[in-house]
């Protein structure tokens, strides 16, 4: 759930606009939604079809200036929550960002760099080779057991 203002509803796109206003929606800040109606999205840079998760749970990033930096933040068990900067390198900053579609050098955050998440820490001690297409490839210890705070939330910068 986002904080704040809700700024559009009953937005009805067709699927051809190039942009989200250009779709029919309700006036600006005109709703009669709650947080807890938020919508995200995921894309996929070789389709708009849903990516498989059967390598590990999706994967974003938040509060970064642009869409290619941000804290990292896993989806599991239907909650987003993020990952400790215990162990946290250039290698595993380089799948997070092979794995949302940027390619390039990546560079590792460290000390919620982006901010604090909220909510639970899913990841911690995480060690990935580099070469993984994904987060979940990579090992990492038990995702219940960890000695962090949000104040060592793990960051990237694809």
């Amino acid at each position: 759930a986002g904080q704040g203002f809700i700024f559009l509803d009953d937005v009805a796109c067709v699927g051809t606009e190039l942009s989200l206003l250009d779709c029919p929606h309700s006036n600006w800040g005109q709703h009669d939604c709650s947080h807890a109606e938020d919508l995200g999205v995921r894309c996929s840079p070789e389709s708009n079809t849903v990516m498989d998760s059967s390598l590990g749970p999706p994967v974003r990033l938040v509060d970064g200036e642009s869409i290619k930096e941000g804290r990292v933040e896993v989806l599991l068990n239907g909650q987003w929550g993020s990952v400790c900067d215990d162990d946290w390198t250039d290698r595993d900053a380089a799948v997070v960002c092979r794995q949302l579609g940027f390619s390039g050098t990546a560079k590792a955050r460290a000390m919620a760099y982006f901010g604090e998440g909220h909510g639970p820490i899913h990841l911690d001690n995480v060690e990935c080779s580099g070469t993984e297409h994904r987060l979940g490839q990579c090992a990492r210890s038990d995702s219940r057991i960890h000695s962090c705070w949000h104040s060592e939330d793990a960051g990237v910068i694809c």
